[in-house]
């Protein structure tokens, strides 16, 4: 058994409960001819220091869940280590590339593409992040991933982030059906994480948010971005939420003006500048307003501070058999996630706090 450390009351951000977190118990995943299980881990007979501060980085608290609707869970120790965590969600309904894109982007940012920033990534879970992983390299090698399961109640995956100013922060990223938003059953726990994110990424494809530029004259209704919207109106902080809304899939417009000219920009080496956010959201505003994207605008118009961005998780389509037979190539994928560091306040730059406004 592990020594007590201090208390501290801590969210979890799976059942969203407070509880004070103790280190008395702490579990770790093995797997045998059994399964997978949790198990004790007993630190108490390891008295090398350092020895024992790696084998406590690769266990587990278990939540109390003190609401009692959701499963069993687990969080990483490194939960309690740092400071407030951010947690941030993915809202878009089926097919909208949710899931490539946060494959991609986490992909690019623990390959270190954000570093010109002063933003260096790591994973901190190491079961949740080998997992992910799975599904990194599975795209990379140029096949579609499948869509996120329904009802999934956990976090997809959890990061570090360092920034140049010398803060450390948890980063949780939850990225769930888009169905999850509207089912009535099963208590909708599977959108329930909105409730306590600290940032928030909305997420259409063409086909579906700029329906008249494909031939149908119908105004859509995207029902993930409406059901989030009535989860998130029991906030009173709602508006004050940092957004990003993004349109994904952008190869498909990549000879329509203006996504023709941000598609191909660097996301990553160009200095960070406020203006440049602004133009960008300027023009995909525009683009969405030609073409009466009256969901993703509406929900954009609901919060005080946001940007806009068009992205390209495999820059190509799917063939046939699923799959992206040269390989993918994303554009401009860091973009939003670089936009709502700098709005959140870990990007060490004069110009970051202008970011959104």
């Amino acid at each position: 058994m592990t020594a007590p450390t201090e208390s501290k009351r801590v969210t979890c951000p799976i059942c969203l409960e407070p509880f004070t977190w103790r280190e008395e118990e702490l579990y770790r995943r093995v797997t045998d001819s059994s399964g997978a299980r949790w198990v004790r881990a007993d630190l108490s007979n390891i008295h090398n220091p350092v020895k024992r501060s790696d084998r406590r980085a690769r266990c587990y608290v278990q939540c109390p869940n003190p609401s009692r609707e959701n499963r069993e869970h687990y969080l990483p120790i490194s939960y309690r280590d740092h400071g407030e965590p951010i947690i941030i969600g993915l809202v878009g309904r089926g097919e909208s590339g949710k899931t490539h894109l946060l494959a991609t982007m986490i992909h690019a940012a623990l390959r270190g593409d954000l570093r010109h920033h002063g933003l260096a990534f790591e994973p901190a879970d190491e079961l949740r992040h080998m997992a992910f992983q799975l599904e990194i390299n599975e795209l990379m090698r140029g096949n579609k991933l499948e869509a996120t399961e329904d009802l999934k109640e956990e976090f997809t995956t959890y990061l570090l982030v360092r920034t140049s100013a010398g803060t450390t922060r948890p980063v949780v990223f939850f990225d769930v059906a888009g169905e999850d938003f509207v089912r009535s059953g099963a208590q909708g726990l599977g959108g329930q994480f909105v409730l306590g994110a600290t940032a928030l990424m909305f997420v259409d494809h063409p086909a579906e948010a700029v329906p008249s530029l494909y031939g149908s004259p119908e105004r859509n209704v995207n029902p993930a971005f409406a059901g989030a919207l009535q989860r998130l109106a029991q906030r009173k902080d709602m508006a004050d939420l940092p957004v990003v809304m993004v349109l994904t899939k952008a190869d498909e417009l990549r000879y329509q003006h203006p996504v023709d000219h941000w598609i191909r920009l660097d996301d990553a080496r160009e200095p960070l500048s406020a203006a440049q956010f602004r133009a960008e959201s300027r023009d995909v505003y525009a683009f969405l307003d030609r073409y009466d994207a009256q969901p993703m605008l509406d929900t954009y118009e609901k919060f005080r501070r946001g940007t806009l961005h068009v992205v390209s998780a495999t820059g190509v389509a799917v063939d046939l058999n699923n799959q992206y037979p040269r390989g993918v190539r994303p554009a401009r994928v860091l973009r939003p996630l670089l936009a709502l560091m700098a709005m959140i306040g870990l990007v060490d730059h004069p110009e970051a706090v202008e970011v959104g406004t």
